[in-house]
């Protein structure tokens, strides 16, 4: 058995630990798992790459990019394999910007070709390091030419007689993405659909959304020859998910264009709706955590911790729920926690001063780590349970077979646990453990 642990001094620090048989029937202290009761499957692990990202990591030198690269995206490091990216613009870009400047109903004048500036050239470094990495993509704003307020910023709605043109343009969006070797092989119908923004925004009621989905963005992907993209409602709050999924699923017909639900983190923990969310939409549609940040902290490092101790609380809560996937949001920021052309700074787990050339690589990256570096595409979550809500955790089986659980304690003291599992004619195990205070461990067996 090995452990991984992080805490006020270590990084991922790792150790053997001794198994023993368990004696009969041991009651105290316990965190017991279950590997023969699973749960849903593990779909992958990432981050955004937004124009913002992609135009700090042009800033790089070669060597610095390749640091880069490597921690988010080798097997040594975080493993990241599931990433998004918006359709058009989106806040974390250098200005609003469309892929038509005019209504073309031919889609001749339509172009990604801005894309190569500063998102592309990030996505194919990326892809270099990780060739099996998918995407899941996200529009913020359809062009002002399409929307009531004609602007891309300050909400608004899509215009009714656009509804066709703009579904074909995120269907040959995707397509383009493609003929240059980008796997998008997800859709979300809109960010943050309740939300009027001082950045890129569009606003869709429940009815709106499912009819766009159902009579005009599937009808797009089939025709562009995408019928692999799965579509995605919400990717919002999770005040709302149980809400929103519950309305557009109402219409039988509309649900079957259905894959999936995207949920963001910035109303709170709300993990009793998501599990109500899973349980609605059942074990075969996906449910993904598509965004989450921190608010800019000028890096100091005394805001590392709850930074890092929200994303793990987060990661497990929304795991226990029935989440398949987690995807932070900027996978790179600058030291400023930008650019961004409205001024909303931000966290982000690893961020680049552009002046010393310093990459300052964070605590919540090392938590992030906890997951995505142990965790396999296909992996079942396992039952488990503790004694102690000092303790959050989460485990998965492998397919490989291994088991994987991460404990995490948040008090400012430590605790003892034993993990055990297994009884019966084959023997229970047990191994004493320990969690630090404000720590989080992985442990593999």
């Amino acid at each position: 058995m090995r452990r991984y642990i992080t805490d006020g001094d270590r990084r991922l620090e790792e150790s053997k630990v001794k198994v023993l048989p368990a004696p009969m029937s041991p009651e105290m202290n316990l965190v017991k798992v279950y590997p023969n009761i699973k749960y849903q499957a593990f779909l992958g692990f990432g981050a955004a790459l937004t124009e913002a990202a992609g135009y700090v990591f042009s800033q790089m030198d070669d060597a610095t990019q390749e640091r880069f690269l490597k921690l988010c995206f080798s097997e040594e490091h975080n493993r990241y394999s599931l990433c998004r990216l918006t359709i058009q613009s989106c806040d974390f870009a250098l200005t609003p910007r469309a892929y038509m400047d005019k209504p073309d109903e031919t889609l001749e004048s339509f172009s990604i070709d801005d894309d190569w500036a500063y998102v592309l050239p990030l996505v194919k470094a990326a892809q270099a390091v990780n060739p099996h990495l998918e995407f899941i993509a996200t529009p913020w704003s359809p062009p002002a030419w399409a929307k009531t307020t004609h602007m891309m910023k300050y909400g608004g709605h899509l215009r009714r007689g656009m509804y066709d043109l703009w579904a074909r343009m995120m269907a040959r969006a995707i397509a383009a993405y493609q003929a240059e070797g980008v796997n998008i092989g997800r859709v979300t119908v809109q960010n943050e659909p309740q939300a009027i923004q001082t950045w890129e925004s569009c606003l869709y009621s429940a009815s709106q959304e499912r009819k766009f989905l159902h009579e005009h963005l599937k009808p797009a992907l089939r025709a562009e020859g995408l019928d692999h993209v799965k579509t995605l409602i919400w990717d919002h709050n999770k005040e709302q998910v149980l809400d929103r999924a519950t309305e557009v699923l109402s219409d039988r017909e509309a649900a079957l264009d259905v894959d999936g639900v995207a949920f963001h983190w910035y109303s709170g923990d709300h993990f009793e709706a998501l599990r109500a969310t899973r349980e609605l939409i059942g074990p075969d549609r996906e449910l993904i955590f598509s965004e989450g940040c921190d608010f800019y902290s000028e890096g100091k490092e005394w805001w590392e911790r709850p930074h890092a101790e929200h994303y793990a609380r987060e990661i497990i809560g929304d795991f226990e729920a029935g989440a398949n996937a987690i995807l932070d949001w900027n996978i790179l920021l600058n030291a400023q926690g930008g650019p961004t052309h409205v001024g909303n700074y931000c966290d982000a787990p690893i961020m680049y001063d552009e002046e010393s050339g310093e990459l300052n690589v964070r605590l919540p990256f090392y938590y992030l780590q906890h997951f995505s570096r142990f965790l396999r595409i296909g992996a079942r979550r396992m039952l488990v349970t503790r004694y102690t809500s000092w303790l959050e955790t989460c485990g998965f089986v492998n397919p490989s077979g291994e088991r994987v659980l991460v404990v995490m304690n948040r008090q400012d003291e430590g605790c003892d646990f034993d993990l055990t599992w297994g009884s019966g004619k084959a023997g229970g195990r047990i191994a004493h453990l320990d969690a630090p205070a404000h720590s989080i461990q992985t442990i593999c067996w």
